[in-house]
């Protein structure tokens, strides 16, 4: 349970509200377990809980008596110093309150501010491996101190702030989220001399105890200090000097994180011109030392690129001091993963690019021979994952030289030849031109390329392919290069007319690839060799093997044939480029308007909705013929006996809602019962809908199967002006339980006659006679007057018969079922006799019933 409240607080507990009394409930539970070395766990979980819940919930505040509670319970958990009380088998409770408390200072930015005496306290005198939480939370709350006091300029003194021993600022709760990273270096803070002097001696009793915590530790407690040391101006960042000795020699990659934390915050005010060359050759070397993993080698290249200089010439650019001499040890070879290799060569490549003289042209070279060696090795079937390797390389060294005419040149007769030996590598040549068009300023080189590669494939004898799946690649690449407005495209027409002329396309899936070649040859513009290109066409129409191939080149014959240059590459484009004008329906019949037009898309709002129209009405049944007046037994008979099942019609009317401009056409509802008691209710249909006209009056007829009410979804599918089809969920209908009332079908008797029906069915519906009948009673505290006022208001059309403060009701109930009620009047009250041979619908009938005295 702690873990799903860890994981999902804010679905558990929705609300302030629910979060405070669940936040309560962990507290008691942590008070009523005994501090046991196996209960632990437990209770450590049960602090983390009760914080996040009160937290995410935003119930923590000032008001909230769980948030009281939970900081009194930390604050006193956490003053068990040394394992006084509790014992080493407390200390992990101690510290997860810590934790807890840091938390909390994180979120609420100031609210331990008022209590940084205490804190200190607690840090100095703690002395169990538990020192590190205490510092850590020491620091941040100092830190937040600090920048808030900044932030508010003269209200209060740093001096009264370090000594503060007040209570919690609560404040600060309604101030989530106040210290953003951005306001820090917008933050001055200049306090008295005595203040500046109490404050460097509390960082310098923090700093010089910081090497008894964890790396990680080191490093935040160095970031939250130093943080708090930029605001003041009048405390130098030299305070941190005696620190970066001992962590120059650091190999854990916290510290040295942590290092270039400062040397961004502080620059040149802390690190000189040696400490920063010397920073530079240390990275350079952890990224290439072979003892560390592939994963922090990759970071340090990482932290090279994004170098913080002391005199930057730029936002962004390598640090001047890294020059080809100096990264000489991180040229990529052979015999590293890939993701070492692609960093070097992005780095490198970085490198020599903003580097001058002969080393930066050796760099570039050897960069160069080594992306052909990759070439060599994707060429001779190593796989994908040298494939990716050498198409990402190429990428790389194609961002940084791409200007530069003769190493790209030989990269592109290694593509060439790589091309040759592996026909399966046509997607990875797709990709290398997409990506280096969409990167590259000057796109020279990706058009070089796609016209060597043109020329290669156009080339190719087609008595020497062997295997229909290299042709495929092939045509793939063609369909590419055909996007090329740069290169022409007359050979490539030329080797199609070859290609069909050798009968070698017999196939489905061989035939579309060459018709995927003559579509974006068709959406050139203007598209090239009109004449060929539609002999092609025609040809392939009259004599391809397969009928889907032969319409579809029909299919662009007409088109070619029927619609100038600019229609045509309107017609064809599959993106959402702008059309020129409008086209008829048949000429889209490939374009992306006649998807949008096949397209059903949804609605977030029904522009309609149903309103109701008069009284349920029961589908018409056979008449019975009259009987004489004295069978009243036998036409009781009739009545109660199975026949076949009643229907109920409930009318409405289809309104717009907040009329639109334009009408709806083809307006189809559809309804989904949200329980079985009912048979599916078949959909209704709606020309038009517009505001000009009257509202349509729609009958929906429902089957019940059993005599319940029920709540019918209504979803509405139309059609707008523009030819698009829309979805909609409307409001669902409600259908209630006096929906379901029919009258009974009485013949045209005397009253007495009536009375003697109604008693002889009453009779019938005795709970004794058959197991589904049932008797119940109910009292309406209605005077006799207002009696016969509310029967008839509510059964006029059940009324079966009626006397002296006597009123006898009858209906039925669809599918066939049926109620009988003997309403009495008597003083001040009526008593109702129900009967009925379905006992399951007393429930809804005595809180309809009930619910009519309510509302009168």
């Amino acid at each position: 349970m702690l873990t799903l409240l860890l994981e999902f607080p804010t679905l558990l507990c929705p609300d302030p509200e629910v979060g405070e009394q669940t936040a309560g409930s962990l507290l008691v539970a942590f008070a009523q377990l005994a501090p046991m070395p196996k209960l632990v766990w437990l209770r450590c979980h049960l602090l983390f809980a009760t914080g996040t819940l009160l937290v995410t919930t935003d119930a923590f505040g000032e008001g909230c008596r769980a948030a009281r509670d939970y900081l009194s319970l930390l604050l006193h958990l956490t003053s068990d110093l040394n394992d006084r009380h509790g014992g080493p088998g407390e200390r992990p409770v101690r510290t997860a309150a810590c934790e807890c408390l840091r938390e909390l200072e994180s979120c609420y930015p100031g609210l331990l501010s008022r209590r940084l005496e205490t804190l200190r306290s607690l840090q100095q005198q703690e002395a169990s491996p538990a020192h590190q939480a205490y510092t850590l939370l020491y620091g941040l709350a100092l830190r937040n101190a600090v920048l808030l006091l900044a932030r508010r300029r003269h209200q209060g003194a740093l001096g009264e702030l370090l000594s503060g021993n007040e209570g919690l600022a609560w404040e600060a709760a309604g101030e989530l989220g106040a210290l953003s990273p951005a306001a820090i270096d917008q933050l001055l803070l200049l306090p008295s001399p005595a203040d500046a002097k109490e404050l460097k001696g509390v960082l310098s009793l923090l700093l010089d105890g910081s090497y008894l915590l964890a790396p990680a530790a080191q490093s935040a407690l160095l970031w939250q200090l130093a943080q708090a040391v930029s605001v003041v101006r009048t405390q130098s960042p030299a305070i941190f000097k005696a620190q970066l000795v001992r962590l120059f020699g650091a190999a854990d990659v916290a510290l040295l994180h942590a290092i270039l934390q400062l040397k961004a915050l502080f620059t040149d005010s802390l690190f000189t011109g040696e400490d920063e060359a010397f920073l530079l050759r240390r990275l350079v070397g952890l990224a290439q030392h072979p003892a560390l993993p592939a994963p922090v080698r990759l970071f340090y290249l990482d932290c090279l690129i994004r170098f913080p200089e002391n005199r930057p010439l730029g936002e962004e650019g390598l640090p001047v001091l890294l020059t080809p001499p100096t990264a000489a040890g991180l040229f990529p070879n052979l015999f590293q993963d890939p993701g070492t290799t692609l960093a070097r060569l992005n780095l490198l490549g970085l490198v020599c690019v903003e580097s001058e003289g002969a080393e930066a042209e050796r760099g570039a070279g050897y960069l160069l021979e080594h992306v052909l060696a990759l070439g060599e090795l994707a060429a001779r079937q190593g796989g994908h994952e040298a494939a990716g390797l050498f198409f990402r390389a190429i990428f790389l060294f194609a961002r940084y030289f791409g200007a530069r005419t003769q190493p790209m040149w030989e990269l592109t007769c290694c593509l060439l030849g790589v091309y040759r030996r592996r026909r399966a590598l046509a997607p990875n040549l797709i990709n290398l031109l997409d990506e280096a068009h969409a990167a590259l300023e000057m796109p020279a080189w990706p058009s070089s390329l796609a016209r060597a590669l043109q020329e290669l494939v156009v080339a190719l004898p087609l008595e020497e392919e062997e295997e229909e799946e290299e042709l495929g690649w092939h045509l793939k690449l063609l369909a590419r290069l055909a996007k090329e407005s740069g290169i022409p495209q007359g050979s490539t027409v030329s080797f199609l007319w070859r290609l069909v002329g050798s009968g070698q396309l017999g196939d489905w899936r061989s035939g579309q690839a060459l018709l995927r070649v003559c579509r974006n040859l068709l959406q050139l513009q203007p598209p090239p060799a009109l004449a060929q290109l539609a002999d092609l066409l025609q040809t392939v129409a009259l004599s391809h093997g397969d009928v889907d191939v032969q319409d579809r080149a029909r299919f662009y014959y007409t088109l070619l044939t029927s619609l100038s240059a600019e229609k045509l590459g309107a017609v064809l484009a599959s993106g959402d480029c702008p059309k020129a004008r409008t086209l008829s329906s048949s000429i889209v019949a490939d374009s992306e308007s006649f998807a949008a037009a096949l397209t059903v898309h949804p609605a977030k709002r029904a522009p309609m909705q149903l309103q109701r129209e008069g009284p349920t009405r029961a589908v018409p049944a056979a008449p019975r013929p009259c009987p004489p007046e004295q069978d009243v037994e036998g036409y009781c008979q009739g009545l109660l006996e199975p026949g076949d099942p009643s229907q109920l019609c409930l009318t409405y009317r289809l309104v717009p809602v907040k009329p639109p401009q334009t009408p709806l056409f083809s307006v189809v509802l559809r309804f989904s019962c949200s329980d079985p008691h009912y048979e599916p209710v078949p959909e209704l249909c709606v020309p038009c809908l517009s505001s000009c006209r009257p509202p349509p009056t729609l009958t929906l007829v429902l089957q019940p199967r059993c005599p319940y009410p029920t709540l019918l979804g209504v979803s509405a599918l139309y059609t707008t002006p523009a030819g698009l089809t829309y979805c909609a969920q409307m409001e669902p209908l409600h259908v209630a339980f006096p929906d379901l009332f029919v009258p009974l079908a009485l013949p045209a008797w005397p009253p007495e006659s009536q009375h003697r029906l109604f008693d002889a069915l009453w009779h019938q519906l005795h709970p004794d006679g058959a197991s589904e009948c049932a008797e119940s009673f109910l009292c309406w505290p209605v005077a006799p007057q207002p009696l016969g006022a509310l029967v008839r208001d509510h059964f006029a059309g059940y009324l079966v018969a009626e006397g002296p403060n006597l009123f006898k009701i009858g209906m039925s109930l669809p599918p066939q079922h049926h109620v009988l009620l003997r309403v009495q009047s008597a003083e001040d009250s009526a008593r109702v006799g129900i009967r009925t041979d379905h006992w399951k619908v007393l429930p809804h009938l005595s809180e309809y019933l009930q619910s009519l005295v309510g509302a009168g």
